[in-house]
């Protein structure tokens, strides 16, 4: 029972169950046991996210007519939260160099295409869902009291499309995350979850990666004793990232089809220690999903409004205010069985 693909196979035959549950898999993760719902919708909001976006709007809520104007964003309808707590905008920018707005050269150029009801993500249950498609598309969600999140979870399926060979460049999956790179008083807050160069070897293959906050630097974390996962652009990618402020513990998880849960690859970051972590409390700064915000202050060359924007597929993005155990990340692997 080494691989989780070979926990999945029962699903498909007992999905006509409400509740299900796999004992004696110790070896995976430790855990001992998972449970799960009926529907992947269903296993997410047992465990009580604080907003969960699922893009299943129509094409009437796409930003029309697209963007022609460089670097200045557009805005469509609203991406419903379906915990009614902090609904998204649709909304698409159109990233591209030269001036006026030159962008830094490790970030990716967009034409500002965002599709609704592209192919789902999802297999075994709730096939008929669909996904959001971008390239410099992107879901804009208000700042409110229940994103401070001293401790938080957050996870998406995710399919990449840009090109594996284009390396250095950073793509966003969700951002909420402000960074103040004034000399003489840098500040910085919040997450970003990306894929891009691993810092250690820029030219190497795109790696899923967490960036942290604590107050003043803004700055990607790693297992000391493990490698971070590639991007796997032949599949869905389930990314999910978990932080405990009480314990300090970062994890991080990433699975694709037939991927090892033994391995490091599943889990490239286990209980790392985060020394400080400070999440956005400023009220005027907003959480992205599928683009980042540039940082602010005295030397930035600019204004560019946007950068890093992601290209490719998103669906079933959810934060928590909790950071999700391993068991419950499994759960959500195990009934999304995603190709």
């Amino acid at each position: 029972m080494s691989e989780w693909y070979f926990l999945l196979a029962p699903v498909a035959a007992l999905a006509v169950l409400v509740l299900f549950r796999f004992v004696g898999c110790a070896s995976i993760l430790n855990i001992d046991e998972v449970e799960y719902k009926n529907t992947y919708s269903q296993t997410v909001e047992s465990d009580a996210p604080v907003s969960y976006w699922r893009f299943q709007e129509t094409h009437s809520a796409e930003p029309s007519p697209g963007p022609t104007v460089p670097n200045s964003p557009v805005t469509g309808g609203t991406a419903k939260d379906e915990m009614s707590r902090n609904d998204g905008t649709y909304k698409a920018v159109l990233l591209q160099q030269p001036p006026p707005s030159p962008l830094p050269p490790d970030s990716p150029a967009a034409p500002g295409s965002l599709t609704l009801l592209a192919t789902g993500l999802l297999e075994l249950s709730e096939q008929q869902k669909t996904s959001l498609s971008v390239d410099g598309g992107y879901v804009e969600v208000s700042f409110s009291n229940s994103l401070n999140l001293p401790s938080f979870s957050v996870e998406a399926l995710v399919r990449p499309e840009w090109n594996p060979a284009e390396t250095g460049l950073f793509r966003s999956v969700v951002t909420c995350c402000t960074v103040d790179v004034t000399p003489s008083a840098p500040k910085a807050f919040g997450f970003g979850l990306f894929a891009g160069p691993d810092l250690a070897n820029p030219s190497g293959t795109d790696v899923w990666q967490i960036w942290l906050a604590d107050g003043t630097t803004f700055r990607p974390f790693k297992d000391p004793t493990r490698a971070l996962t590639a991007v796997d652009f032949t599949k869905t990618n389930y990314l999910a990232v978990s932080y405990d402020d009480a314990t300090k513990k970062l994890n991080m998880y990433v699975w694709v089809a037939g991927t090892d849960l033994n391995s490091s690859v599943a889990h490239p970051l286990s209980d790392v220690q985060v020394p400080t972590y400070r999440p956005v409390t400023n009220a005027t700064q907003s959480l992205l999903i599928g683009m980042h915000r540039p940082p602010l202050g005295s030397g930035v060359s600019g204004p560019f409004p946007l950068y890093h924007p992601f290209k490719g597929r998103i669906q079933e993005v959810a934060i928590y205010g909790k950071a999700l155990s391993a068991e419950r990340i499994a759960s959500h692997v195990m009934i999304s069985l995603h190709a």
